[in-house]
C-alpha cells in the first residue's frame, strides 16, 4: 500500500503545477451553466416541466458538469499511452499491480474534485438558489456521487485499456462519452420511453443521472434503486477492466511486450 501512496504523492505534486488548467476548466464550467440557465429560463418561464423546476434543472446540470470536469479524458489517454509506448511492459517488471498503479496515479483527480465541488456549490447558490435538503438526502447524495466518480474513473481506465486490443481507441472514447453526455444537461425522464429503456441498461447512465436525481428530486425507494444500480454498474465496469488487464498482461508476458 505504501508504494501506491508514494505514486499518488508524486503525481499529486505534478498535478498541482497546472493551476492555469483549473482556471480555464472552471471558466468553461461556468459558461455552460450560464447558457443553460438562460435556455431553461426562456423555455420554462417560471413553470415546471415533467416535475422539474428551473432551479432543480440547474442544480442537476451542475452535478453533471461537476462529474464531467472532475474526471476528464486525460485519464483514458494516460492509460492508453502507457500501453502504446510500452511503459506497461516496464511497469510489469516491478512488484506492482497495473490496475492499482493506474488508480493511485489517477487518484490525483481529488484536486479537480475538491475545486469543482466547491465552485459548483457556490455557483449553484448564485444561479439557482438553495435546495431544501434532508439529512438522509445528503447522505444518499454523498454515497451516490462517490460511486459515480469511481464509475467514471474506471470507465476511463477501461477505454484506455482497450489499447490492449486495438491500437486506436479514440472512437470508443467518443461513443462512450457521448452516451454519458446525453444525461448531463437533460434528466432521463426527458427522453422517449424507448430511449429511456435502453439507457437504463447502460452503466454510463448512472454516472450522471443517479446523483443528480437524488439531489433535486429525492425519494428513499428511488434513491435505493439508483444506488443499487450504480453498484451493479461499477462492478460490471470493474470486471471488464480486470478482464482486459489480465488479457493484456498475459499477452505481454507471452509475446515479450
Amino acid at each position: 500500500m505504501r508504494k501506491y501512496l508514494e505514486i499518488f504523492k508524486f503525481n499529486l505534486k505534478t498535478e498541482l503545477n497546472f493551476k492555469v488548467d483549473y482556471f480555464f476548466s472552471l471558466l468553461s464550467f461556468a459558461v455552460h451553466i450560464f447558457v443553460f440557465n438562460a435556455l431553461w429560463d426562456f423555455i420554462l418561464q417560471d413553470k415546471a416541466i415533467l416535475g422539474y423546476t428551473k432551479s432543480q434543472l440547474i442544480w442537476y446540470i451542475i452535478v453533471g458538469e461537476f462529474i464531467a470536469y472532475s474526471i476528464g479524458k486525460k485519464n483514458y489517454l494516460k492509460v492508453s499511452d502507457m500501453i502504446k509506448n510500452g511503459d506497461v511492459a516496464n511497469l510489469l517488471t516491478k512488484p506492482v499491480s497495473f490496475i492499482k498503479y493506474i488508480f493511485a496515479q489517477e487518484a490525483t483527480s481529488i484536486i479537480n474534485i475538491v475545486v469543482n465541488f466547491l465552485f459548483g456549490i457556490v455557483f449553484g447558490l448564485v444561479m439557482a438558489g438553495s435546495l431544501e435538503l434532508t439529512f438522509l438526502q445528503v447522505l444518499f447524495f454523498i454515497v451516490s456521487i462517490t460511486i459515480s466518480l469511481l464509475i467514471a474513473l474506471f470507465v476511463q481506465i477501461l477505454i484506455g485499456m482497450l489499447a490492449f486490443i486495438t491500437e486506436e481507441n479514440q472512437s470508443f472514447y467518443l461513443i462512450i462519452s457521448k452516451a454519458m453526455l446525453l444525461l448531463i444537461f437533460t434528466p432521463l425522464e426527458f427522453f422517449p420511453q424507448v430511449v429511456q429503456t435502453i439507457l437504463r441498461f447502460l452503466p454510463t447512465t448512472y454516472i450522471i443521472y443517479a446523483p443528480g436525481k437524488i439531489l433535486v428530486d429525492f425519494d428513499v425507494n428511488m434513491a435505493l434503486t439508483l444506488v443499487a444500480s450504480q453498484v451493479i454498474s461499477f462492478l460490471f465496469v470493474y470486471i471488464c477492466v480486470y478482464a482486459l488487464n489480465r488479457k493484456g498482461v498475459k499477452n505481454i508476458n507471452v509475446n515479450g511486450g
